[in-house]
């Protein structure tokens, strides 16, 4: 039989127990979260470590072609290795003047032309990225890095007749290159010719079924048809197939906002954000979720630095302008939302000469008016390559070739260029 010293003890240390256990159910949701934080930490810091490495390896990379490049200065294939790495890292003044060392050394390579067409168009000059596409299909019509670069531009200048032109000629002996498929199927799409771009990917399917490209432009004609179960379909099983699915995450993130599925689109945007916390499309998603969810202040946290970065992405100075007025900074939200509604308002002038040239892509007083609007609002690539498809058109234009000077002295290019516009893509 136990003493009463023995039983005291006891009652304590079982007091004890109880304290510890009790303290340890209170601490266990502090406890989870530091081990989230701190293994959080150590992704992050895994990443770093990884990006470390890959930096210096590109940095390697890098100092071994500008050494090949001094030891053959004579060799074209260098000074392009070397052009593509600067390139990549947006270094675009060095890559230039690499570029033009090897078309200089080997000016009959339509190849070289295209790829350096291709950096131009990555450093806005879409003006000299147009001479470069040209002169590249004027020594090989057949390039196709030269047709599809060319297709794009046109499409991003919304002359989707041009574009739909040079692909189908291109088609005729390239019948079996499913990014030509892709490229003219969006030119369709951009057309409103739905059912001619689902049928161009539908081919292009056939002919690389498991290409992410090739499905995530089918999600995307299916989402403008209004079949988003389709697109739904398509986009999971390009996501499946991706060696990089942030892209094709977004999209779907944007199809789950449009579906009023806001958990679902914050799952994705926040993979792509743990990868690439900038990512502004990525950001831009997040916000529509959480609005959707009712968080306006998480919504305004993530459209914040779209709207510093990308004041013209979608409608974000709009969306974020009324969602400070709902949080109750009135005169913030009001004076952001005047702002945006200009910015719009000038964009749509843009916007509806470019569908105006949807059905008459040859239109002089069209195309006129376009480049004025470019030259007026500060786009020189843009007014430039308009002025000079005036001139193209309507020679004695002296109205155009007045402008096109202005416009290439501004912009600090040689007037003898755009002076006798080329016509080596053909234009029907």
């Amino acid at each position: 039989m136990k003493s009463a010293p023995d039983k005291k003890r006891l009652r304590l240390l079982l007091i004890l127990l109880v304290l510890v256990a009790f303290g340890g159910l209170i601490t266990l949701p502090w406890q989870i979260r530091i081990r989230q934080q701190i293994a959080q930490l150590q992704r992050q810091e895994k990443q770093w470590q990884a990006m470390q490495v890959a930096h210096q390896r590109a940095t390697e990379t890098l100092q071994q072609a500008a050494l090949a490049v001094n030891l053959r200065p004579n060799d074209p294939k260098t000074h392009a290795f070397y052009a593509d790495l600067l390139q990549q890292q947006n270094r675009f003044a060095e890559a230039d003047t690499q570029w033009q060392l090897a078309v200089q050394l080997d000016s009959r390579n339509a190849g070289l032309h295209a790829a350096y067409a291709d950096c131009l168009t990555k450093d806005r000059k879409e003006d000299m990225a147009l001479l470069e596409y040209e002169r590249a299909l004027a020594l090989d019509p057949n390039n196709l890095q030269a047709i599809l670069g060319l297709s794009w531009l046109y499409l991003k200048l919304g002359w989707n007749q041009d574009a739909i032109s040079l692909l189908k000629h291109a088609l005729k002996a390239h019948s079996n290159v499913a990014q030509l498929h892709v490229a003219l199927a969006i030119a369709y799409s951009q057309s409103l010719s739905l059912i001619k771009a689902e049928k161009e990917l539908l081919f292009a399917r056939q002919l690389a079924p498991t290409d992410p490209t090739v499905l995530g432009s089918l999600a995307e004609v299916y989402s403008l048809s209004d079949k988003p179960s389709k697109a739904l379909t398509a986009l999971n099983e390009a996501i499946a197939h991706a060696s990089n699915p942030d892209p094709l995450l977004v999209q779907r993130a944007k199809l789950y906002n449009t579906l009023g599925q806001p958990d679902r689109a914050l799952q994705d945007t926040d993979a792509v954000l743990h990868q690439e916390p900038y990512n502004l499309e990525a950001l831009f998603e997040k916000g529509k979720a959480l609005q959707t969810k009712g968080d306006l202040k998480g919504a305004v946290q993530a459209w914040q630095p779209v709207y510093e970065r990308a004041p013209n992405l979608e409608n974000v100075g709009l969306l974020l302008g009324r969602a400070y007025v709902a949080l109750g900074q009135r005169a913030a939200g009001l004076a952001l939302i005047r702002k945006s509604l200009q910015a719009r308002h000038q964009a749509a002038v843009g916007q509806a000469l470019s569908m105006q040239l949807l059905n008459n892509a040859h239109s002089v007083p069209i195309h006129l008016k376009l480049a004025q609007f470019y030259l007026k609002t500060g786009n020189l690539p843009r007014a430039i390559i308009e002025f000079s498809e005036v001139c193209r058109l309507d020679p004695h234009n002296r109205v155009a070739m007045a402008e096109l000077k202005n416009a290439l002295h501004r912009a600090g290019r040689p007037i003898t260029e755009w002076s006798l516009p080329t016509t080596a893509t053909p234009k029907k």
